[in-house]
């Protein structure tokens, strides 16, 4: 189990998670900086979430109709405690971090490579970093990382940022095997995580896949996550006429001329 490291609100917060972790079991760290700042969430704009969090008595008045004529939903959100602070983002002499303050905290927290050192002199396990690149690949791995994730954090930040398979062969030949190459992001079916490996990846990320068996149906909606991605996996196997896994390469794959260019 790998423990997902966010830096909001600065080193002293991040080294409480890190030793939270460290005494929770987790056996290695997730390093994820793509949260310069807050993304723009048009739905949420529309739906007045900042009004909502931040805004006055006035601004939110005209969302109340719509509340008020929901008391079911509102009596459930009421009991279950309202908005919930953030309980992995712990201030000193503080307490969780209160989720209208995340936006003003992602603007303060800059990052660089050296905190990616300072990390590894604070957790004595695995780190995993998020790249897009051959040279953040690299550098990495130079900074401590001991595994790359080649990902674009499912496109949510900018959604014109390539594709995490696309970037995946530039990664996994700049590596050079000096480190396990994950991917991440824009796997939906059992034959994407068959594409993935065959490109070099070690292994595949599938968050959104057991996040959506989790709020559907809980934990069997998560087994039942996995179940259709492990039969998906094995009937591209069987149709591509491969044996197993480990003998996937990038001969089943036609590979875009241009993605070897990078």
């Amino acid at each position: 189990m790998f423990y997902q490291l966010y830096l909001i609100g600065g080193r002293e917060a991040a080294e409480a998670a890190i030793e939270r972790a460290k005494v929770a079991g987790f056996a290695g760290l997730v390093v994820t900086i793509d949260t310069p700042v807050s993304g723009l969430r048009e739905r949420d704009n529309r739906n007045g979430v900042s009004e909502l969090l931040n805004g006055s008595l006035l601004r939110k008045a005209p969302l109340l109709p719509g509340i008020l004529s929901r008391p079911a939903w509102l009596a459930g959100f009421l009991l279950d405690g309202g908005v919930r602070p953030l309980p992995n983002v712990v201030l000193p002499g503080e307490g969780p971090m209160p989720l209208a303050d995340v936006q003003a905290a992602l603007a303060g927290s800059g990052v660089t490579w050296a905190d990616l050192r300072w990390i590894r002199d604070c957790w004595p396990g695995p780190i995993i970093k998020g790249v897009l690149s051959g040279d953040d690949a690299r550098r990495a791995i130079q900074e401590g990382a001991e595994a790359i994730s080649v990902s674009n954090h499912g496109g949510r930040q900018l959604d014109g940022v390539p594709a995490s398979l696309t970037a995946l062969p530039e990664v996994v030949a700049a590596v050079e095997g000096q480190a396990e190459v994950l991917l991440d992001g824009g796997t939906r079916r059992g034959a994407d995580i068959v594409k993935a490996l065959c490109l070099g990846a070690n292994a595949v990320l599938c968050g959104r896949a057991y996040a959506y068996g989790l709020a559907t149906g809980g934990e069997v909606g998560v087994s039942r996550a996995i179940e259709i991605l492990r039969a998906g996996v094995e009937r591209t196997l069987r149709l591509l006429g491969c044996p197993s896994i480990a003998d996937l390469d990038s001969s089943y794959v036609d590979l875009p001329t241009i993605w070897q260019r990078r």
